[in-house]
C-alpha cells in the first residue's frame, strides 16, 4: 500500500514537473537565431535559398517530413491559407527534413503552392536554433518581415492560430 502511494506520488511529481518545464519559455540566442536564417537549403529546382531571402514579408516557416503523419495533416491547411491570404505580405515556407525525391513527388501530387526547401538533418538542427526544444516535427516558426521571432508552435498548427497571425498583419 505504502509502495503504491509512493509510486503514485513520484508519477504525479514527474507529470507536474514535465508540465512546468514544458511551459518555460525557451531562451533563444539572438545571434544564433539571426544566423540560422542565413542557413542555405536547396529548393526543388536545385537553387540555394535561405529564410532571409524572404525578408520584408511575414513568414510562417514549417519544418516537416513526408514520413510524419501530423505534418501531412497540416499541409492541406497551409495550401488553403496560403491562397486565402495571398493578398497580404505573408508567405508560408516549408523546410522538409526528408529526401528530395519523396518531397518533390509529394509537392506535385498535393499541389503545394508555397516555397519548399530541402534540409535533411541540417534542417532539424536549424529548427532547434529557432526554438524547437523537443526536436520534433512538425515545428512552425512565425517571423516578422525583419526576421524577428513572433511565435513558435510544436505539433499541428490550428487554423485559428494562423488566422489570428494573418489578422494582425491586415
Amino acid at each position: 500500500m505504502l509502495r503504491n502511494c509512493i509510486l503514485v506520488l513520484v508519477m504525479l511529481a514527474s507529470v507536474v514537473g514535465g508540465i512546468l518545464i514544458g511551459n518555460i519559455e525557451p531562451e533563444i540566442d539572438e545571434a544564433g537565431f539571426k544566423n540560422a536564417q542565413s542557413a542555405q537549403f536547396k529548393d526543388l529546382s536545385g537553387n540555394w535559398r535561405k529564410l532571409s531571402d524572404w525578408d520584408g514579408a511575414y513568414r510562417i516557416v514549417n519544418f516537416w517530413a513526408t514520413w510524419c503523419p501530423p505534418c501531412l495533416e497540416e499541409i492541406p491547411l497551409f495550401i488553403s491559407l496560403h491562397e486565402e491570404f495571398s493578398d497580404i505580405n505573408m508567405t508560408f515556407i516549408g523546410i522538409a527534413v526528408d529526401d528530395i525525391t519523396r518531397v518533390r513527388d509529394f509537392v506535385m501530387t498535393n499541389k503545394v503552392n508555397y516555397p519548399i526547401l530541402i534540409g535533411s538533418g541540417d534542417a532539424l538542427r536549424i529548427s532547434e536554433i529557432l526554438g524547437n526544444q523537443r526536436s520534433g516535427l512538425p515545428f512552425t516558426v512565425f517571423l516578422s518581415p525583419t526576421g524577428d521571432l513572433i511565435d513558435t508552435h510544436s505539433g499541428v498548427v490550428p487554423a485559428s492560430k494562423i488566422r489570428d497571425f494573418a489578422s494582425k498583419i491586415r
